[in-house]
């Protein structure tokens, strides 16, 4: 188990070169995944970055969670070696997003009481006739015995078995020779010490001139173990709705200047039906950023748009005992 922790090891080298150097040592790389980290100055960060973080929430740790957080961690460093193969771009992309997702996860795991959320993983390939399919799909399992996740657990997983029942083709799949994939990961941010916000990133293609992507937000409530609706953040009574609405519609405006979208989205009755999405809602540590995802607001080129409103800016619209607080991340942190 020690060596196969290798990753997560504090090997934190004191007046290391300006070239950085990953947690472990490349002299004695082995894999695939440890020769592309230490081939690339931004993975060996990246790998020193995680190694940091994960010592950093297990030495305030102790019991049942910190042996859980070691037990998901030797799951996802196993991940990573099985998703993370084939021409080297790819191995590099694998790489960069799996850390940046993680290390985000661990920093909002410890700001707070431990959350017992694990990674789960749909990892699956083939070919029918000459469609080739890939599937990458990482999604959170919420594993604490203090209140019943099981309905967020269901959905969670149904989400990843969905989009990977999509990108799978049938066999009456097209002769013509193509690729599809389905690639879904996820980070964890914590708006509050009871609360843990789930931001999916998906990306799917099945052919066709493009494929398509996007985010969408899942608030969990740590004390009860279910979905958080927005109206619940906010006190009851205030007008939050048409609050958030005009200040969401003011900022896409202004980023309409430069990445033109649709007009018509932003007429108040065509808005105010996008904005009754409780997906779109990503309650971060100190703001809230309202996602709008591909042919939403703009055509498919211009992506995902995002509005971000701090939470100072709606303190006089926010529960004082809710799930959303004001309080500094670091006067939030706890043990478990």
């Amino acid at each position: 188990m020690i060596l196969r922790l290798t990753i997560v090891a504090t090997v934190m080298l004191l007046g290391t070169p300006a070239v950085a150097q990953p947690s472990f040592d490349c002299a004695k790389a082995s894999t695939l995944v440890e020769h592309a980290i230490c081939g690339n100055a931004g993975l060996a960060k990246a790998d020193r970055d995680l190694a940091t973080v994960y010592q950093a929430l297990a030495d305030g740790l102790s019991g049942e969670a910190k042996a859980h957080l070691l037990k998901d961690q030797i799951a996802w460093i196993d991940n990573r070696a099985q998703a993370c193969t084939g021409a080297p771009e790819n191995v590099a992309r694998c790489l960069r997003d799996r850390y940046a997702s993680r290390i985000d996860t661990l920093k909002a795991e410890g700001d707070g009481p431990y959350p017992f959320v694990s990674a789960q993983s749909l990892l699956r390939t083939g070919q029918v006739k000459a469609v080739r399919y890939q599937i990458d799909a990482l999604y959170p399992r919420f594993d604490g015995q203090g209140a019943d996740y099981s309905a967020v657990n269901r959905a969670f997983a149904a989400t990843a078995q969905e989009g990977a029942k999509n990108a799978t083709p049938g066999n009456d799949a097209a002769g013509r020779t193509s690729t599809w994939t389905y690639l879904q990961s996820f980070r964890l941010h914590r708006p509050g010490p009871n609360g843990i916000t789930v931001a999916t990133t998906f990306f799917t293609f099945t052919g066709g001139a493009h494929g398509s992507s996007g985010v969408f937000a899942t608030l969990v409530d740590l004390r009860t173990g279910r979905r958080v609706a927005p109206a619940e953040v906010f006190l009851p009574g205030v007008p939050w709705e048409r609050t958030l609405s005009e200040m969401a519609r003011a900022d896409l405006k202004r980023q309409f200047v430069e990445r033109p979208g649709f007009e018509d989205s932003l007429q108040p009755a065509n808005f105010d039906k996008l904005m009754k999405d409780a997906d779109r809602y990503l309650f971060k540590e100190d703001a809230l950023v309202l996602l709008f995802n591909q042919y939403e607001v703009g055509p498919y080129a211009a992506g995902l748009y995002t509005v971000t409103i701090p939470y100072a800016e709606l303190s006089a619209l926010l529960r004082p005992d809710g799930l959303v607080q004001l309080a500094p991340v670091a006067n939030r942190r706890g043990g478990g």
